[in-house]
């Protein structure tokens, strides 16, 4: 009987970044790989018959050295009861074409190992030579030599009756497929075998030839069970994505937003108030905006302030016509859209007291009509018309 045994779990297989700084071949166990490796000297206790004989062949990497010392550990212990398998009795041979396939010294950044993996992949495991290493075709040479070794030490009379190889994954796959004659395609679809996996391999009486007793897997078959496998529904309903609006449309949600009114909505509610107003309280002599008459301002009987809007064919109407001495400027401050900077709100509950100021005759009408007298400067008009926010300085002065 033959038995390969992949190597325990290493502080390479936890951290890939660790081959950067140590030598591949001085890779050593974890904690974890230990328990594994004497778990399996348990295993192979437990498939051994009383009267075989031991011959172990092992890789150099410390890795695998050291998991044939589990394996013995556990094999010839006398716990839980004596072991038929004393450890004098049982040989262990160093074999150099059982190591691992070389990656070429000490591996570059996980970045360029990376897309060396990737272009391995698109290349094909078994040709694809590692930069300063080897391919899978150059362990098969020397795997080869190896088996021919092995096939004619078994007609030795001391040649023992189980064979036990403790390698690595790949070297593994590279002897099975020497060893069953297997093609390339199906090498670069056979999965590696798990740590401490045993690959059993047993003598036919009938024909003397080695039976394969393992069910190796492939990446095509774990393709086809992942396709076939449909994930579960889940019983919690998926929420809706709102996207910051609540229909979680953007486009719908901002066409159904209110859009900023015009100048005619913002005065309808004055153009339906009109009659009740009276025409001697409204003036309706405002220059044209988009076919609509702006609004002057008219004081009411309770100090309101009221405005009529009425279609006009002219752009600026009747404005030079009007006099612009009685215009009534409102203060309705920041809330109305008020004229001075300070001015209370009229707005709502922050009504003031203070009377409407009325610029009769002020600078602002006399700056529209361009009838300054020689007293008000062109920057006192402009920073009257400005309101107190004009940073313009009298030069004159």
């Amino acid at each position: 009987m033959i038995i390969l045994i992949r190597h325990a779990q290493s502080e390479g297989n936890k951290n890939r970044e660790i081959h950067q700084t140590v030598p591949d071949h001085r890779v050593k166990l974890t904690a974890e790989g230990w328990k594994q490796a004497e778990a399996a000297g348990l295993k192979l206790r437990s498939l051994l018959r009383p009267d075989d004989t031991l011959h172990f062949f092992t890789s150099p990497y410390r890795r695998t050295r050291e998991t044939t010392e589990g394996i013995l550990s556990a094999l010839t212990s006398s716990n839980p009861a004596p072991s038929p398998f004393p450890r004098h009795a049982i040989k262990v041979y160093e074999e150099p074409r059982l190591r691992e396939q070389d990656f070429g010294n000490f591996q570059p950044g996980s970045q360029e190992m990376t897309r060396m993996w990737s272009e391995r992949a698109e290349y094909g495991h078994f040709f694809y030579r590692i930069p300063n290493g080897e391919s899978a075709a150059d362990a098969y040479d020397r795997v080869s030599g190896f088996n021919d070794t092995l096939w004619r030490s078994f007609g030795d009379d001391d040649f023992a009756s189980v064979c036990v190889l403790v390698t690595h994954g790949l070297m593994t796959r590279v002897f099975l497929m020497k060893w069953y004659h297997f093609s390339v395609e199906y090498f670069e679809d056979l999965r590696n075998v798990d740590h401490c996996e045993f690959v059993v391999m047993k003598k036919s009486k009938e024909n003397q030839k080695y039976i394969l007793q393992n069910e190796l897997r492939t990446w095509s078959a774990f393709r086809k069970e992942k396709a076939e496998v449909r994930e579960p529904e889940s019983p919690i309903p998926v929420r809706k994505k709102w996207a910051g609006y609540q229909d979680g449309n953007d486009v719908e949600s901002r066409r159904r937003q209110a859009r900023r009114k015009n100048t005619a909505d913002m005065f309808a509610d004055d153009i339906s108030d009109a009659p009740s107003i009276g025409q001697a309280n409204v003036r309706n002599d405002g220059p044209t905006f988009r076919g609509m008459k702006m609004p002057a301002f008219s004081k009411e009987r309770n100090g309101r302030y009221h405005s009529a809007v009425t279609p006009c064919d002219s752009p600026l109407g009747d404005l030079h016509k009007q006099p612009l001495e009685e215009l009534i400027i409102p203060d309705e401050g920041r809330d109305g859209g008020g004229s001075r900077s300070g001015a209370p709100s009229r707005s709502g509950s922050d009504e003031s007291d203070e009377p409407p100021r009325q610029h009769a005759r002020g600078s602002m009408a006399m700056a529209l009509r361009g009838q300054l007298g020689e007293s008000h400067s062109p920057h006192r008009a402009r920073a009257d018309a400005l309101g107190d926010q004009s940073d313009v300085d009298d030069e004159a002065s």
